[in-house]
């Protein structure tokens, strides 16, 4: 996948739009046929985020549309089918990843090596976590349902209070 940085290149002939999610502020980036990022408004490399929002346009698509829908819906407890997303910036076995996350229950978690397995990739955990790492569509491909072998939640790039507060929430709900 692309370093960062290259996002700015990526994402500067997107629209966005900025929505609330639950206490959160989240931005979706896309164009008439598909999501191409997600953001929580916490991200950790917020600077070049701001520096992608400062460079493209609010807009509304009906693909940015179907997407609010469905963290509207996962917001009431109802787990959706996700948009359509743009893999391409993903390896083939880095969108295997992805893919095997979506299979993932809601209020269920994994291992960064459990996935790896299930993925085909015996001995793979950090290649694993550094797919989940850069996930562009937090929540769609739910990577905050990835924890460390030893129960801990790890890192998630919204941040841990957000990972947890998912976990609980879809715990309790069993979306």
């Amino acid at each position: 996948m692309r370093k960062m940085f290259d996002l700015y290149n990526y994402l500067k002939y997107s629209v966005y739009e900025a929505t609330s999610f639950f206490n959160f502020t989240i931005y979706i980036f896309g164009n008439e046929k598909i999501i191409q990022a997600i953001m929580f408004d916490s991200y950790h490399e917020k600077s070049v985020w701001d520096r992608i929002i400062n460079s493209t346009h609010k807009g509304l698509t009906p693909i940015i549309e179907e997407t609010i829908h469905f963290f509207r819906q996962y917001e009431k407890g109802i787990y959706e089918l996700p948009p359509p997303c743009d893999l391409s910036l993903y390896t083939k076995n880095e969108q295997k990843v992805l893919h095997e996350l979506l299979l993932i229950r809601p209020g269920s978690t994994i291992s960064y090596s459990e996935l790896a397995i299930r993925c085909g990739l015996p001995g793979a955990a950090r290649f694993v976590g550094n797919v989940m790492a850069k996930n562009l569509f937090p929540v769609v491909f739910p990577c905050h349902r990835v924890i460390r072998s030893n129960g801990n939640v790890g890192y998630y790039s919204g941040g841990v209070g957000i990972k947890e507060f998912l976990l609980e929430f879809e715990k309790i709900n069993r979306l």
